[in-house]
Parts: C-alpha cells; sequence; structure tokens
C-alpha cells in the first residue's frame, strides 16, 4: 500500500508541473483555462463564455487511475445528485443525460455544471476530459439561490428532494450542518432511501473580504465529508478551515464543462472533492449493486490510500479487497509494528527440516560423485575395505 501512495503522489507531482498530455498549463505552469465562479454578485451576468476546448486530460485522469477502473465499472445504472447552482446539459459531456428537478436545469452561476461534469461526464472526441463514472446519469436539484446565493434551508431540502426523486449518490456545493434538526431530517430520508450523500468537509472560499473564517461546521452522522487536495496531496496554507474530515480527493486545479458550448474551465474547493467523490460512489455502486449506501461509504474508507486523512482510491474502492478497518489519525501517528509469526515453533520445525533435506541432498550428490566411478572401475563388484579384505586381488 505504501508503494502505491509514493506511486500516486509521483504521479500527481509529474503532472502538476510537465505541461503535457496530463495537464494543460501556460508558459508559467498554470491551468491556462478560465476560472469557474462560485457565485454571482447581483449586477453580474450568467456565466456564458464558452471555456477554452483542449485535448488534454486533466492531472486527475492518471492520478486516480481512471483508465484502469473504466474497465471494471463506468457508472452505468447508477444516478448522481447534484444538489446546487442547477446542471446545464448544454455541454456534450452531459447532452441527453440530464434531468432536472424544478428549475434546476438553468444554471446562471455554471458552478453546478462544472460539479456535475466532475462526477460523471461522458469522453468526447478530442477531449481529454471525463468525469469520474462517464456512464452515470445525473439528477440536478437547486441547492442555493439562482446566482448561487448560499441557502442552508435550500440546500437541506435539496437533499431530501434528490433521496424522494431516486438518487443513489448525492453530493452537495457547500458543508451541511450536522447539528441542522433540517439537515437530519433530510440525511434521515436519504437513509430510508438508501441515497448515500457526499458533502464537502470545508468551504470552497472565504467570503469577500474576509481573510480568515471560522471551520466548516462537522457534517452529519452517515455522510461522507471530504476534503480537497492538489496535485502534491497537500492544501493551500490559506484554504478555508475544516472541523472534520473521513477522505481526501482531488479538489484543487481541476478541469470541467461550463454551463454553454464544451470549452473547459479551472476550479478548486472541498465540493468539487465531494463530487469527484460521489462519481467514485457511482462506481462502486454500479458494479456492486447488492451493497448498501452505508456499505458503499464504508468500502470507499477501507480501500482509501492510508495517511493522516485517507485518499481516495476509485479502483481499490471497486474492485481492491478491504482491509478490517478504515485507517484512522490515531493510528497512522503509531509506530508500525511487524506482528509475530503465528506460528513460530512450526515455522521454525519447517526451516530446520528444509534445511536437514537440503543437507541430505548434498552429501548424496557426494556420495555418488565418489562411489559411481569407483564401481565402475570394478565393473561393479564389491571391493575390499583393506588389502585383506573382501574383494582384494
Amino acid at each position: 500500500m505504501r508503494r502505491r501512495t509514493t506511486l500516486l503522489l509521483c504521479i500527481s507531482t509529474l503532472a502538476a508541473v510537465l505541461p503535457g498530455p496530463l495537464a494543460h498549463a501556460d508558459d508559467g505552469g498554470r491551468v491556462a483555462l478560465p476560472g469557474m465562479p462560485e457565485r454571482l454578485a447581483a449586477d453580474q451576468k450568467c456565466t456564458s463564455h464558452k471555456g477554452r476546448v483542449t485535448p488534454d486530460a486533466p492531472w486527475t485522469r492518471q492520478a486516480l487511475s481512471l483508465d484502469q477502473v473504466w474497465r471494471l465499472s463506468r457508472g452505468e445504472g447508477v444516478t448522481v445528485a447534484v444538489v446546487g447552482t442547477g446542471v446545464s446539459d448544454s455541454p456534450t459531456v452531459l447532452a441527453g443525460r440530464v434531468r432536472a428537478l424544478g428549475d434546476a436545469d438553468r444554471d446562471c452561476v455554471g458552478r453546478g455544471t462544472f460539479q456535475a461534469g466532475l462526477a460523471a461526464g461522458a469522453a468526447t472526441t478530442g477531449q481529454g476530459f471525463s468525469g469520474v463514472a462517464p456512464g452515470a446519469r445525473v439528477l440536478a436539484v437547486r441547492g442555493t439561490g439562482t446566482r448561487g446565493e448560499p441557502d442552508p434551508a435550500r440546500l437541506a431540502a435539496g437533499v431530501r428532494e434528490a433521496a424522494e426523486a431516486g438518487a443513489d449518490v448525492i453530493t452537495v456545493t457547500a458543508p451541511l450542518d450536522g447539528a441542522d434538526k433540517a439537515v437530519r431530517a433530510a440525511m434521515e430520508v436519504a437513509a430510508r432511501k438508501d441515497a448515500l450523500v457526499v458533502v464537502p468537509a470545508a468551504a470552497d472560499s472565504l467570503p469577500p473580504g474576509v481573510s480568515e473564517a471560522p471551520p466548516a461546521p462537522a457534517a452529519p452522522a452517515g455522510a461522507l465529508a471530504v476534503l480537497d487536495t492538489g496535485p502534491q496531496g497537500g492544501r493551500a496554507e490559506n484554504a478555508p478551515r475544516h472541523r472534520h474530515a473521513d477522505l481526501s480527493a482531488p479538489g484543487a486545479a481541476l478541469v470541467g464543462p461550463g454551463p454553454v458550448g464544451d470549452g473547459k474551465w479551472t476550479a478548486s474547493g472541498s465540493s468539487l472533492a465531494a463530487a469527484v467523490t460521489a462519481g467514485a460512489a457511482a462506481l462502486v455502486r454500479a458494479y456492486h449493486p447488492d451493497l448498501t449506501a452505508d456499505r458503499v461509504r464504508a468500502r470507499i474508507l477501507e480501500t482509501a490510500y492510508p495517511g493522516d486523512l485517507p485518499a481516495l482510491d476509485p479502483y481499490g474502492a471497486v474492485s481492491g479487497v478491504a482491509p478490517a478497518a478504515a485507517p484512522s489519525r490515531a493510528a497512522a501517528a503509531e509506530p508500525v509494528r511487524l506482528p509475530e509469526p503465528p506460528d513460530t515453533a512450526g515455522a521454525r520445525a519447517t526451516a530446520y527440516l528444509v534445511a536437514a533435506g537440503a543437507g541430505g541432498t548434498i552429501l548424496l550428490v557426494a556420495f555418488l560423485a565418489v562411489v559411481l566411478p569407483r564401481g565402475r572401475e570394478r565393473r561393479w563388484r564389491p571391493g575390499r575395505l583393506g588389502a585383506d579384505g573382501p574383494g582384494a586381488r
């Protein structure tokens, strides 16, 4: 597992610094795509820029081993709900695969479309982008104001509506407060409907004019709280704070679709890491349709790359044999102890038998090397031990 972790970090680092097929970068090493807004000011027009078409695959495709896991599952038959600013099916990667509740088919901001693309965007000719679960379908649910204004009550209602509408996996655009009664009630509905809720563990950004804000509230019980990490496995020093996270996943310098056209955008934040994880959950639910939402959540955690905070491993979640328990911060801080062999006496006896057998074989070979030539000289007649012994001539 340690070898796999090291490989992941090496791949991520290379993807971040090389302007090759894994990351479209300008001369300064930065992603040369327009930034997707999180919300719009009252005087801002809806996002209409068509982004930038690029054939390059984002760094997450190789870092998450998506080409490998797609041989097993692409998320077919699974519905991922995106509760946020709405989802447009204008981009080719989402065309014909989005069902919306109410007015959620209109995405003035573009953030919800971006998240839907990360979770379930399809592969298209000429573009290296694809969502984590390109075979899954999308359910768009309004969870903010039309311009992306935060609305905790609407967000909680969106989770409930998504579960009642049959979503298998639900991801939201902002942290959920586990102490809020409306949130707890929505989570109860999701549990009854067997829907896995994936939430960001931190805000995507700080409010305008604020240099430091309190950490995001702890997620409700049963939700999978995800924290964003960048290509090198860490977070920016000024990233919004969190109280608790269950998992980390790629959430910085991500590439995805916008609400208009087939161009690509870039964005960062824990809500995007949650969307990526929701796509991984769709892969698991498609490959293991008998697993409940709770078991899917447990499987994702049990097969994650170990560390101070476990890191998402979609391939392991779909195909791997899960260890006895998910890695924890306490376990990661303890020194590694190698267990004693279960039967040291038996192992020692086996070693003695092997050594004795090897020694016996050597002696037999040496004996035959000496005796057989002398036997041929004597025409296989017995010889004497001494001058007066049997066989003397």
